[in-house]
């Protein structure tokens, strides 16, 4: 995991000295408080900017050790100690070069040094992964797990989709019960034609038909409906996101029960997106006061039970923020897992397209988050 887990790390580096910096700065502009207090506060700032990133972005992956926060400060007091240390050897050591040159070694050697220990340290000691286990009935062998992939206009995807789909067989160890629905959600193109004629060949995939497209939400819902499993998920048909993820997920009820919410944590993005994905996070986050991050990763997989609490879901994008919503305010632990992001192979998104459509899917987005948040206060008045 190191690989992926790194570039992220040092993202989050960079931001968080940038935050930082701009809190720092911000803060003399204001002169409201004393030079240093400003600049403890920038740094106690940035300090919790980088845990949240850490925690729920870099290594967000894992199920983390108890007393998290605890032991993130540990290590930052540590890392702090052993950076002015590493500088203060330097110093004395090149005590031959000039000045401003011995400056920039030390700081540069001390930097490093103490990133390097900062990573080690929130992987293996601060975000490492608990071995305490929820003790729970094991699940049914009997129990069907199911697969909703909603399709709209996909038919130069589709025969590639079902033979990733038929992989799920292939790669299904423990011999798990799965069924695949492909929805076909109102599409013009030849996908009803190809779904009919390539179907018969895969035993575990059958497909469910919206005679008018009513959204992304809907057609899930749509599929979520026609499902028989006790588990159930969805994932995308575009191929930016293996179908075998599912399989990842569904280990996770094998070991906790059903009673938990799994989201994949994507990876392998264009960095404009990963930003795209930082700002809604963080905006969902202290809109809707619960910790919301990447949002709209695949595959998403709950119970059948969880599914059967939901009231007026919304038919567009906004499905993937109102279930990962639900389950965090259901109090379902919530496990993530990495998952690739690759490029569409065939056709293009239906709505990232350009920042037009992003700007469109915020509005849309936003004015959901804004109805749910009223929403909610309307049920505490009530209380």
């Amino acid at each position: 995991m190191i690989h992926k887990e790194l570039p992220i790390f040092l993202i989050v580096g960079f931001l968080t000295v940038l935050i930082d910096f701009l809190t720092y700065r911000t803060l003399i502009w204001l002169q409201v408080l004393d030079i240093s207090i400003d600049k403890a506060l920038g740094f106690l700032v940035g300090t919790l900017f980088a845990y949240i990133a850490n925690r729920f972005w870099t290594f967000g992956h894992k199920s983390h050790a108890r007393n998290a926060a605890l032991r993130f400060v540990i290590l930052y007091l540590l890392t702090l100690g052993a950076n002015v240390l590493v500088n203060e050897l330097v110093l004395n050591i090149v005590l031959h070069l000039g000045l401003s040159y011995r400056i920039l070694l030390a700081f540069l050697i001390a930097t490093g040094t103490s990133a390097a220990l900062n990573f080690l340290g929130m992987k293996f000691y601060v975000f490492k992964e608990s071995r305490r286990q929820k003790e729970t009935a094991s699940i049914p062998t009997e129990t069907l797990f199911s697969l909703v992939i909603p399709c709209y206009n996909e038919a130069k995807n589709l025969p590639l989709l079902l033979e990733r789909c038929a992989k799920i067989s292939a790669r299904n160890v423990s011999n798990l019960n799965i069924e695949v629905i492909l929805v076909d959600n109102g599409s013009s193109d030849e996908s009803p034609e190809i779904l009919k004629q390539l179907l018969p060949k895969y035993s575990i995939c059958r497909s469910v038909r919206v005679e008018k497209n009513q959204g992304y939400g809907f057609g899930i819902l749509s599929g979520l409906r026609a499902a028989q499993g006790d588990v159930l998920g969805w994932t995308h048909a575009d191929m930016q996101t293996d179908p075998t993820d599912f399989l990842t997920g569904l280990a996770f009820f094998q070991k906790q029960g059903l009673d938990i919410f799994v989201k994949g944590r994507r990876y392998g993005r264009p960095i404009l997106d990963v930003f795209f994905t930082i700002g809604m996070s963080l905006f969902e986050t202290g809109l809707l006061r619960q910790m919301l991050w990447d949002i709209n990763a695949q595959p998403t997989i709950f119970s059948r039970a969880f599914f059967e609490t939901w009231n007026e879901a919304p038919y567009d994008f906004s499905l993937d923020l109102y279930a990962y919503y639900q389950a965090k305010t259901a109090k379902l632990p919530i496990h993530r897992f990495p998952v690739l992001f690759s490029h569409r192979i065939h056709g293009t998104s239906h709505w990232n397209t350009d920042w037009r459509a992003k700007i469109k899917f915020i509005r849309r987005t936003l004015n959901f988050s804004l109805q749910l948040r009223r929403d909610l206060k309307n049920e505490h008045h009530r209380a």
